[in-house]
Formats: C-alpha cells, sequence, structure tokens
C-alpha cells in the first residue's frame, strides 16, 4: 500500500488524537477511600463518585412563615491551588423569600467545607455559607434524611 501526502496527514492526525484521548484519560482517577493525601499528581482530576454526590444536587425547598427557603446545591470541578489538582466540590446558593427564587439574585452562597467520603456516605455534608445581605458567614451541616428530605443545622457562626 503506498500513502500519499494527504492520507499520511490524515493518519498522523487520527494517531495524535488517540494519543491525545490516552493522555486525558490517564489525567483523571476515581477519588475512594483511604486514599493518601501525599501522593496525588499535580494537574490531575480526583473525580468523586456521582452516586457520592447525585444525591445531593438539585433545588431543596421549604416553606417557613409564609416565605420559601429555597437551597441550590451542584457540583463543580474546582482546582486546589494548594496541591495542583482538581477535584468535585459541592457549592450552592439559597435565598429566603415570599416569592420564587432567582439564583442570580441571590441573598447567599455556599461551599463543601471538609466532608469525608464516610460522610457523604452516610448522606452528610459540611458547608460554609457566606450571607451577603447579613455579612455574616457560618458553618452549616446539610443531611439528608431516610426518607429523603434534607435538614440544615447551623452549627458555628462568625
Amino acid at each position: 500500500m503506498i500513502l500519499n501526502y494527504s492520507s499520511m496527514k490524515t493518519l498522523i492526525f487520527i494517531l495524535a488524537l488517540i494519543l491525545n484521548f490516552g493522555y486525558t484519560s490517564a489525567q483523571e482517577k476515581l477519588l475512594e477511600k483511604g486514599m493518601e493525601s501525599g501522593k496525588v499528581e499535580k494537574g490531575t482530576y480526583y473525580k468523586t463518585q456521582d452516586n457520592l454526590l447525585n444525591k445531593f444536587i438539585g433545588v431543596w425547598q421549604n416553606e417557613i412563615d409564609g416565605k420559601t427557603f429555597s437551597l441550590k446545591i451542584y457540583k463543580e470541578k474546582t482546582l486546589l491551588k494548594s496541591h495542583g489538582v482538581y477535584i468535585d466540590v459541592l457549592k450552592g446558593l439559597y435565598c429566603y423569600s415570599t416569592v420564587k427564587c432567582n439564583f442570580d439574585n441571590l441573598d447567599a452562597s455556599l461551599r463543601r467545607s471538609e466532608s469525608s467520603i464516610e460522610m457523604l456516605e452516610k448522606g452528610k455534608v459540611e458547608f460554609r455559607v457566606k450571607d451577603i445581605k447579613l455579612e455574616k458567614l457560618a458553618n452549616v451541616n446539610f443531611e439528608i434524611l431516610d426518607n429523603g428530605s434534607a435538614k440544615w443545622v447551623l452549627f458555628s457562626r462568625f
């Protein structure tokens, strides 16, 4: 078989594409219980198992004295600058209003603080909350209960 210039270019492009996909997939590792934090590879995405995080994701609502408390939780791939690695982080927004919440015009934001895989397995996560209107910071526990509802408990303010 004789290859002309155009065929060679196509072959090289296909090989480069295959090698690139192989390199990209090698940069993603599943975060597992018991992994040692000292053995991380810079530039790697340590992905959390979907079944651990997906149960938290969504909009959670509760009626309190004629107002609706809405909490929107989502997952975001985030760079940990101190280690040079990427991890999945639960983040969120909340509002407390008599009208439907507009998460673009929010009252406060939250991000996951220290939550181990064991906590996630139990349906629990800790968040650091920054309330923009009240100019307050707090830590809260968010827990999914057996009946599929959730509970949110403030455990420190500063």
